[in-house]
C-alpha cells in the first residue's frame, strides 16, 4: 500500500471516530451544515398532562414560566394551564372558558410593580394586547389597544416578553411575518415591535429587526432572560422553519450584539412550535400548536406538547 493510500484511510477513520456514535443520518447533515441541535429532556402531550370534560384540541400558542410554574395559553380557550417544569402535574387557572375561542397567541409577566400577565392576540386588523391579574385568574381580562395595524387579521403578534428599562415598561411583540407584513417564506427579516406603556395603550417606539442571517419562513415566539450584566438572553422560535434563534439583546440599545445561534430540533416531526421560555440560560420550555390537515402524518407526533429542551 502506498503512503498515500496509507495517510487517506487513516484521515477516514479519525473522521468516522469524531462523529456521534448515535447520531441519525438527519442530525449527521445538519451536523454537516454548522447548525446546532437541540437536546430534548422530557415532553408530554397536553392532554395526559390537564385534560378537560369534552375538550379534544388543545392548541397550545404560548408559554411562561413565572413564580416556578409554566403558564399556557390556547388559540381555542380563554383558560389558562399552569404546569410544572417536571410536566409531572397540572390545572388551569380560576375562570376563563375551555370552550371560547381566544385566538391567544403569546403571554409574558410584568414582575414589576403592577405585577400584570399580559397576553396577545390575533383576529383584529390592530394588535391586541389583554391584561390579566396577577393570578391569571382568567376573570379580570382587560384589553389594551396597541398602535399597530396589519393588513391580514391573522398575521398580528405571534409572540410576546416583557422588559422594564430606565424605569419604564416594554412589551417586546414579535411578528408572524416577515417585517410585520403578512409575508411568510424567508424573504423578508423578522421584525419585533418595541412598545412602550402609555396609559392603558402601547405605543411603538422602535422596530427591532432581527439579524439578516435568519432566513426564518415564519416566526412564532420570543423570551427574554436578563442577565447580570443588563443584556438579555433572547429566543426566537419558527414553527415553518422548525429552528430557534439565540441571540443577545444590549443593555443600553435597541439592538442585538451578536448573530447569534440557530438551533434544529432533533427531529423532522417538530412542526407546530408555537411557544418558548426560559428555564435557565441552557435549558427552554416549548409548547406545540395542533398538526394541520396540510401537514405530513409525521408532524402528529409532536403537536399540542409540551417541550424541554436543553441546549
Amino acid at each position: 500500500m502506498s503512503r498515500r493510500i496509507l495517510l487517506t484511510t487513516f484521515s477516514t477513520v479519525i473522521l468516522a471516530c469524531n462523529a456521534p456514535v448515535d447520531e441519525s443520518p438527519e442530525q449527521s447533515a445538519q451536523r454537516a451544515q454548522g447548525l446546532s441541535t437541540l437536546r430534548l429532556d422530557r415532553e408530554v402531550k397536553i392532554s395526559r398532562l390537564i385534560p378537560l370534560p369534552g375538550i379534544t384540541d388543545y392548541e397550545a400558542s404560548g408559554v411562561h414560566l413565572q413564580n416556578g410554574s409554566l403558564y399556557v395559553v390556547f388559540d381555542g380557550m380563554t383558560k389558562i394551564g399552569i404546569l410544572s417544569p417536571a410536566l409531572t402535574s397540572g390545572s388551569y387557572a380560576s375562570g376563563g372558558s375551555s370552550t371560547q375561542q381566544s385566538q391567544y397567541e403569546g403571554i409574558t409577566y410584568d414582575d414589576n410593580n403592577t405585577q400584570h400577565f399580559y397576553v396577545v392576540a390575533e383576529g383584529s386588523s390592530r394588535g391586541r394586547v389583554i391584561r390579566y391579574d396577577s393570578a391569571a385568574s382568567g376573570n379580570s381580562a382587560t384589553e389594551e389597544p396597541t398602535d399597530v395595524s396589519f393588513s391580514d387579521s391573522n398575521k398580528g403578534f405571534e409572540g410576546v416578553s416583557w422588559l422594564r428599562r430606565n424605569g419604564n415598561d416594554y412589551l417586546l411583540g414579535l411578528c408572524e411575518g416577515q417585517a410585520c407584513t403578512s409575508t411568510t417564506g424567508a424573504t423578508l427579516p423578522g421584525a419585533i415591535k418595541v412598545l412602550a406603556q402609555s396609559g392603558t395603550s402601547w405605543v411603538t417606539e422602535q422596530t427591532l429587526y432581527l439579524p439578516s442571517g435568519i432566513n426564518f419562513a415564519d416566526f412564532s415566539d420570543i423570551a427574554l432572560r436578563p442577565l447580570a450584566d443588563g443584556t438579555s438572553l433572547v429566543a426566537v422560535t419558527s414553527q415553518e422553519s422548525k429552528r430557534l434563534w439565540m441571540g443577545r439583546l444590549s443593555a443600553t440599545s435597541w439592538s442585538f450584539l451578536d448573530s447569534g445561534t440557530v438551533y434544529e430540533f432533533p427531529s423532522s416531526d417538530y412542526c407546530n412550535i408555537e411557544g418558548v421560555t426560559f428555564l435557565s440560560a441552557n435549558q427552554l420550555a416549548m409548547v406545540s400548536d395542533a398538526m394541520k390537515d396540510t401537514q405530513p402524518a409525521e408532524c402528529n407526533n409532536k403537536d399540542e406538547m409540551v417541550h424541554i429542551f436543553s441546549l
